[in-house]
């Protein structure tokens, strides 16, 4: 061989490796493209499943906001409920004063009753029987109750020949020991 053909022989290699090379470079630059890509794709992929977990963690915590937001409105009622019945027990407190007092007054206005009671008998000429008055000196200063209270003349209706003014009364006993009865 001569030295022509060995230089052309050299060549051709050479020109055979500068293409395998640039082949080479070519396909290895497209697998490094497809392989960023897919590397790419797999991050926003896990970009996505981050965006949803996120998604799904804010979910929780307006679900967590909301169950307090719940438990501080039962809690809310709870002490409302709680300052009702306290409420509730001090009218009931008051109430209980209001029926004492209540009572209390009603006894004294028995007791003025009976007092004017026992003074009118005192009074009436017409009265024979003074057990009223006698009863209440025997009991200690309280009148005897209406029903333990003997029949008295001037309890019934009185219808008087007499001229006096009280001629024409005709209230009973009854109309007399219930002044409220009457609308008084």
């Amino acid at each position: 061989m001569d030295t022509t053909t060995l230089i052309w022989v050299i060549v051709a290699v050479v020109v055979v490796l500068v293409i395998a090379g640039i082949v080479i470079g070519l396909v290895a630059r497209r697998r490094s493209t497809a392989h960023r890509e897919a590397q790419h794709r797999r991050a926003e992929e896990i970009r996505e499943k981050a965006r949803e977990s996120e998604i799904a963690a804010q979910e929780r915590d307006a679900e967590a906001a909301r169950a307090r937001a719940d438990a501080a409105a039962a809690a809310a009622d709870a002490e409302r409920a709680k300052a009702e019945a306290a409420r509730a027990e001090v009218e009931a407190r008051r109430r209980e004063g209001d029926i004492a007092e209540h009572e209390a007054d009603a006894a004294q206005r028995r007791a003025e009753y009976e007092e004017s009671l026992a003074k009118a008998d005192e009074i009436d000429p017409l009265v024979k029987d003074r057990d009223r008055t006698s009863s209440a000196d025997r009991t200690g200063g309280e009148p005897a109750p209406v029903a333990d209270r003997r029949n008295d003349p001037h309890d019934g209706p009185r219808i008087d020949a007499g001229g006096d003014d009280r001629a024409d009364r005709t209230d009973t006993r009854t109309d007399r020991r219930d002044p409220g009865a009457s609308g008084a």
